[in-house]
C-alpha cells in the first residue's frame, strides 16, 4: 500500500516539475542573455587560458568584472519590466485599497534614486573621461555610458509606470 502511495507521489511530483519548467523568454530577456553569454565566454576564456594553456589573458578579468556589473543593471531593468522584483507581498495585502498609492510612492522614490544615480554617473564620466581601462585600450567612460543608458531605460520605464498609475481610474 505504501509503495502505491510512493509511486503516486513521485508521479505527481514529476508532473509538477514538468509544468513548472517552462521557458518563458520574452524580448526583455535578450539584453540580459546577451550580456550573460558574453560574461560566460569571457570567464571560460580566462579559465581555459589560465589553467589549460598556463598563460592567462590579462584583459579577461577586468572585462568579466565590468560585464558582471552591467549584468546586474540589465537584470534590474528586466525585473522591472516584468514586475518580478522581490517584495514583501504581505505589505501589498495589508495596503488593500491603498496599494496604488503605495506603488506610486515606491516608484517615485526609486525614480528619484535612479535620477541621482544617473547624475552621479554623468559626473563620474566627465571627471574620468581621460582614464583608460587597465588592460584594454578603451576609455572607462564607454562602460559608464552603458550603465548610464541602462539606468536611463529603467528611469523611462519607471516614469511610464507612474503615468499608468496616475491615469488609472480610482
Amino acid at each position: 500500500m505504501s509503495d502505491i502511495n510512493g509511486d503516486l507521489f513521485k508521479e505527481q511530483e514529476q508532473q509538477e516539475a514538468e509544468t513548472n519548467f517552462r521557458l518563458n523568454i520574452t524580448w526583455a530577456d535578450f539584453p540580459a542573455l546577451l550580456v550573460f553569454c558574453a560574461l560566460f565566454v569571457t570567464v571560460f576564456l580566462q579559465f581555459f587560458t589560465r589553467y589549460v594553456l598556463n598563460d592567462s589573458l590579462a584583459w579577461t578579468e577586468e572585462v568579466a568584472r565590468y560585464l558582471l556589473i552591467l549584468l546586474a543593471f540589465v537584470g534590474a531593468i528586466k525585473c522591472q519590466l516584468v514586475d518580478s522584483h522581490i517584495r514583501l507581498e504581505f505589505i501589498d495585502k495589508l495596503a488593500g485599497r491603498g496599494l496604488t498609492k503605495l506603488k506610486l510612492v515606491a516608484l517615485l522614490l526609486s525614480s528619484g534614486f535612479f535620477g541621482f544615480a544617473i547624475y552621479s554617473l554623468n559626473e563620474l564620466m566627465t571627471k574620468t573621461s581621460y582614464q583608460k581601462m587597465v588592460s584594454l585600450p578603451l576609455p572607462k567612460y564607454y562602460f559608464y555610458g552603458l550603465i548610464l543608458a541602462a539606468l536611463g531605460v529603467l528611469m523611462v520605464v519607471h516614469l511610464y509606470q507612474i503615468y499608468l498609475l496616475l491615469r488609472r481610474p480610482r
